[in-house]
């Protein structure tokens, strides 16, 4: 059973980038995807968001993100189960996704489903920043203009996060 497909749009947010690459930012708090969703748009994204994973992926067929950031425990269709689903869809199979739960026992799943990275909630914006600036830069980019307007990452270190 589809959902309807919401973006949650504030007053305070930060006008939407035109150019960046577009981030999907999938969970079910409303106040994490308001966070998310303001801190990379003020990096340069694009971002569009979706409250639980058949959401997620009526959103991702329907506007095919540069990058997905998924939340694992969602209502109706849980994360690892929208992302096995997503995975099989042809035009969703190079799209990189972040795995981004409060449990963090769930690595391995979230590997064996499809996920090229995993951060634990919670989470700094500026990490999840790092993660998606860095999957940006392994893949080919779809929209050439777009992935090279972003900026370099804000977190220095060692990039341990891939699978």
């Amino acid at each position: 059973m589809a959902t309807a497909v919401t973006t949650y749009v504030s007053e305070k947010s930060p006008a939407p980038s035109t150019t960046g690459p577009l981030v999907l930012v999938v969970d079910d708090d409303r106040d994490a995807r308001t966070i998310y969703r303001g801190y990379l748009r003020a990096m340069g994204c694009r971002v569009v968001t979706a409250p639980d994973g058949n959401a997620a992926i009526d959103l991702a067929v329907l506007r095919r993100p540069d990058v997905i950031v998924m939340d694992l425990a969602l209502p109706y269709m849980d994360g690892l189960s929208a992302i096995r689903h997503l995975r099989r869809q042809k035009v969703m199979q190079r799209v990189p996704i972040i795995a981004l739960t409060a449990v963090p026992t769930s690595r391995e799943s979230a590997r064996r489903a499809g996920c090229d990275a995993f951060l634990a909630k919670p989470c700094l914006p500026e990490l999840l920043w790092w993660e998606v600036r860095a999957l940006l830069s392994r893949i080919e980019p779809r929209r050439p203009t777009a992935i090279a307007s972003i900026g370099a990452p804000m977190v220095p270190g060692i990039h341990d996060d891939l699978f």
